[in-house]
């Protein structure tokens, strides 16, 4: 995967990435659209998730990946979490069957 170590994603539209094993330590993804995005397997040690859409988002297998984090972004019934990662009471349970959310003005 893609080596992003430390890089500043703020805001950033990736909406359908596959980011499948990037290394993404310490970046900082606060606000980042994450809509539908593949992280399966991403290094995501110490990266700064505040904010980020991660609706539809698969983070299966994800290594570094903390409830902290996840608990600091915002997710739906179709994100998927690493079985180790408790999913936020504030998140709807994992329903992969529901209606994905309308996406912003500009994504794919």
């Amino acid at each position: 995967g893609a080596g992003l170590f430390g890089a500043n994603l703020t805001g950033a539209g990736l909406f359908g990435a596959n980011l499948t094993g990037a290394g993404l330590f310490g970046a900082n993804l606060t606000g980042a659209g994450l809509f539908g995005a593949n992280l399966t397997g991403a290094g995501l040690f110490g990266a700064n998730l505040t904010g980020a859409h991660l609706f539809g988002a698969n983070l299966t297998g994800a290594q570094g990946l903390t409830a902290e984090q996840v608990a600091a972004a915002l997710g739906d019934a179709r994100t998927r979490l690493p079985d180790d990662v408790a999913r936020p009471a504030s998140w709807p349970p994992y329903d992969p069957s529901a209606r994905p959310p309308d996406l912003p003005a500009g994504a794919p």
